[in-house]
């Protein structure tokens, strides 16, 4: 037997809660809707319906394969999807809301090849260091650093970056040195990005207020306090990955205070996904994995 179209026949019974009605939707008899629905019964060797003269119900294991079929009949559906799209060409406004310094450093060097790639696309970059909710404002993607900040977004994790301590070579000889561990911070000024939502897992104490010479959101301009001596900082490596090269910034402490963060594209919806968005992701899959 047909085992789609059968939960299909199934998820409409249940969904119009009888044969009658059901037949009507899917267009074909009540006797084959019948006709399906004890075949499948008789299949999986299991009762999934009541029936009597006047109404269908679900059983209890009618209840749990109800959204199996659901589950399994979405998935069909995104599959099919795809494919009839591999004949189309994406195309439309692409609003993107990205971090400041990833999308600078990262994100817009790539734009031309996937513009090359997508002639019928507009993107709108919208880079902001704060958080952007994008069914509020309008947007059809964001990138997240760490958190993603709802559990109403769907989430794919494109790459992953480390964060790590780094201090300018002045600062660490006026201190005397690097640290020999986290709890020496206490005695270090400090410059704090004021956008972060977790407090880092290696953070066995709080830094002290009145240690802290500087609060800001944006990565950049830490990098550039830093440099100058105004504290340690604690970043990403794609944010600090130039000043070390360049030696203006020194990483410390690399085995005790570091941690890997996801980088997650979040979009509104899995169903019926615009495929200038479909295309964009893939895209970020493709072209990055650890920063």
């Amino acid at each position: 037997m047909d085992m789609l179209n059968a939960m299909q026949t199934f998820v409409a019974v249940a969904e119009n809660h009888g044969i009658t009605a059901a037949s009507e939707k899917l267009g074909c008899s009540k006797a084959i809707v019948s006709r399906t629905l004890s075949l499948l019964e008789e299949r999986l060797d299991v009762r999934l319906l009541n029936r009597t003269t006047r109404r269908v119900s679900l059983t209890e294991a009618g209840n749990e394969y109800l959204e199996h079929c659901r589950n399994i009949l979405e998935q069909n559906a995104e599959i099919e999807s795809r494919f009839a799209e591999k004949s189309l060409e994406p195309q439309g406004r692409l609003r993107i809301a990205v971090p400041v310094t990833f999308g600078s450093q990262y994100v817009a060097p790539l734009l031309p090849k996937f513009l090359e790639r997508h002639s019928k696309v507009q993107v709108d970059l919208h880079m902001s260091d704060r958080y952007v909710d994008i069914i509020e404002e309008g947007m059809d993607l964001a990138i997240r650093i760490g958190a993603t900040g709802s559990d109403s977004l769907i989430v794919r994790k494109f790459a992953e970056t480390s964060h790590h301590l780094a201090a300018s070579p002045e600062l660490i000889e006026k201190m005397g040195g690097k640290p020999k561990d986290v709890t020496e911070l206490k005695n270090w000024p400090s410059i704090t990005y004021s956008l972060r939502q977790n407090a880092p897992s290696w953070q066995n104490f709080r830094v002290a207020p009145d240690t802290i010479r500087a609060n800001t959101n944006n990565g950049d301009t830490i990098v550039t306090l830093a440099e100058k001596s105004v504290g340690y900082c604690y970043l990403p490596t794609f944010i600090l990955n130039k000043s070390i090269e360049q030696g203006t910034l020194v990483t410390m402490l690399e085995d005790e205070a570091s941690d890997t963060t996801p980088l997650y594209v979040l979009y509104p919806h899995r169903r019926r996904l615009p495929l200038k968005t479909r295309v964009f992701i893939d895209f970020m899959v493709e072209n990055f994995s650890d920063l």
